[in-house]
């Protein structure tokens, strides 16, 4: 992902939890939880003051668990999936809106599930978390777009990465979507390449 934006001639800011990666010259890391939401607008006032506008947030964040059916779901589970899968991208995109509307440009990017519209047994946590991320995609274009700011949501299947091959151990990973895959995507919504579109839920399914 980052490789990406960067060979595209972008200004990176990322935000991480525990030790900061190793990272190309010039980007700005920030540690960060930014399910919290004073957390997640010094991350983008600190973005602000170094490049002097932010162009585009991509709400990378997310994360996956199950428990069984929803009466077997405990409410920490909830709690945490909303936390990670939802509340991390409304704050930033709370604290990254006003500039971009005074800017009257920004996009935003949102990373979604096909689950959100077919669920399957068993992830009422994790996908209730992302039916409410496409919601607040949708709510932000309902309330920027005029103003300049679009909203998308990039939607995945199944991503080639170690957890899922480890988890799929049988499975015909060519059709997968892979990471680079993605972040071709997701750069290009970030881009004014896309310009026209905004309000999308976008299927990047590869071949699963």
């Amino acid at each position: 992902m980052l490789d990406r934006f960067v060979e595209q001639g972008w200004q990176v800011a990322i935000c991480h939890r525990g030790d900061a990666p190793d990272l190309p010259a010039g980007i700005l890391a920030m540690e960060a939880d930014i399910s919290d939401p004073e957390q997640a607008q010094g991350v983008v006032d600190a973005a602000l003051e170094r490049f002097g506008s932010v162009q585009a947030l991509a709400n990378i964040a997310g994360g996956f668990a199950m428990a069984g059916l929803l009466e077997e779901t405990p409410a920490e589970l909830l709690r945490s999936q909303m936390a990670v899968n939802l509340e991390t991208a409304f704050w930033m995109t709370r604290a990254v809106l006003p500039s971009m509307k005074a800017a009257a440009a920004g996009s935003i990017v949102y990373i979604g599930t096909a689950a959100a519209t077919a669920p399957f047994p068993g992830g009422s946590a994790y996908i209730l978390s992302k039916i409410a991320l496409r919601g607040l995609m949708q709510i932000v274009n309902a309330e920027a777009r005029t103003a300049g700011v679009r909203a998308n949501e990039l939607v995945v299947k199944i991503v080639d990465t170690p957890r899922n091959r480890a988890e799929n151990p049988d499975a015909d990973v060519s059709r997968w979507t892979t990471g680079a895959e993605l972040a071709e995507v997701i750069e290009w919504l970030a881009s004014d390449a896309s310009a026209p579109l905004s309000g999308g839920s976008i299927p990047a399914y590869g071949r699963a």
